[in-house]
């Protein structure tokens, strides 16, 4: 891709947004990270280690499992545990959703009580196959990480612009994509059919540029909200239909294995969405910069995320703290391989996770189980666990 994907003025703020390549997380001693597919309940306690398993209906779960490939010291995961396996939040019933925030929020709380900073993830991309995925197992599932004094402290001292690393590494990183992203949400999500999230301008910050960013007026508790799913569904849907208009409009063919439609001649004005007279030029100059005929030669295939997109509709949704307020922020992803939990956003700095850089030491593996068991401990006594733990009632 020699052309620049994006114009000239959009570009220099991609490269202007702080990260860090990358922050090492250690490892279990033995555990070799493998690509698996977590297609029946057996599965998922197969491969995780289950702490709470909640059922909603028959066909309806989730478990709060431990991660075999940690991200961080301190974490957890809340897994879609049904029969069927459901990859995406808006997939799941209003009270899944509610049990996921109230889970969230005290998951929050509990990091505090340790003097940890909570980052909250997860991500959609049920149809890549073919390549790394930013959801390589397609049950929906959520981390729960805290990170501590020390890691945010690592951070602020390595923090650099997106320009200074090299193409592919800040390309995966902050993604054209994500930025055109943060302007086409801008522009299809009208701020006031939200009940709880409150868009933040895109381009405003480094984050709203990298990312559409929200305001959770309510700080954590707003995850305990009975109104956010909603939310969370309405964005998912305009993201659709956003995705589908531009397949409609400006491409020819279809996804399948090592296959991808590709870009034709197009009008912009005939997609069929809302965008601003700069959004609808800055996504056709994206478009027409890319590369389709890379993809139908199999000696130049490549499996690098700068040359071969995602199946179909992607992104990655992170929770995180910056400056005394709490933002949900949703990640677009064409190209890029990592998801919500490959990418935190730590006090304002996008930060990619580099997982089993060494081992964990044995007193390191007994204060990650402490932690969690005792915010199991904590979720069970908390005045909010009925709805999580018992969440049709």
């Amino acid at each position: 891709m020699a052309r620049q994907l994006l114009p000239a003025a959009l570009e220099n703020q991609r490269r202007g947004v702080p990260v860090v390549d990358s922050l090492p997380a250690k490892g279990f001693p033995g555990y070799v990270n493998g690509v698996q597919r977590m297609g029946t309940v057996h599965d998922v306690y197969g491969w995780t280690n289950v702490h709470a398993h909640i059922n909603m209906s028959p066909d309806e779960a989730y478990a709060l499992t431990d991660k075999r490939s940690p991200h961080a010291l301190y974490e957890l995961m809340l897994m879609s545990a049904g029969a069927t396996p459901r990859p995406g939040l808006h997939d799941h019933s209003p009270e899944f959703g509610r049990a996921l925030g109230v889970v969230a929020a005290r998951f929050a709380e509990h990091c505090r009580a340790y003097e940890l900073s909570p980052v909250v993830s997860w991500s959609y991309d049920p149809h890549t196959v073919d390549r790394e995925s930013i959801q390589g197992e397609k049950r929906f599932h959520a981390h729960l990480v805290g990170r501590t004094q020390a890691e945010r402290a690592a951070v602020a001292a390595r923090s650099m612009r997106a320009g200074q690393l090299s193409t592919v590494r800040s390309r995966r990183i902050v993604e054209e994509a994500s930025v055109l992203g943060a302007l086409i949400s801008a522009d299809i999500v009208d701020g006031d059919a939200l009940r709880v999230l409150e868009p933040v301008p895109a381009l405003s910050t480094p984050t709203a540029t990298a990312t559409a960013q929200f305001l959770l007026p309510q700080g954590w508790e707003s995850l305990t909200s009975p109104e956010l799913p909603a939310d969370l569904t309405y964005i998912h849907r305009k993201l659709r239909k956003m995705y589908d208009e531009i397949l409609r409009v400006c491409t020819t063919g279809t996804a399948g294995m090592w296959r991808r439609p590709a870009v034709r001649e197009f009008d912009p004005q005939q997609i069929d969405v809302p965008l601003r007279a700069a959004t609808r030029a800055a996504l056709a100059h994206y478009l027409r910069g890319l590369r389709p005929e890379l993809l139908s030669e199999p000696a130049k295939r490549s499996r690098a995320t700068y040359v071969y997109p995602l199946a179909d509709l992607a992104y990655a949704v992170t929770i995180a703290e910056q400056d005394g307020q709490v933002f949900l922020h949703l990640r677009l992803n064409v190209f890029s391989d990592l998801g919500g939990a490959g990418i935190s956003i730590m006090d304002g700095v996008i930060v990619k996770t580099k997982k089993g850089v060494g081992d964990m030491r044995s007193d390191e593996t007994a204060a990650r189980a402490a932690f969690q068991a005792e915010f199991l401990r904590m979720l069970h006594r908390h005045p909010m666990a009925a709805r999580a733990l018992f969440p049709r009632l």
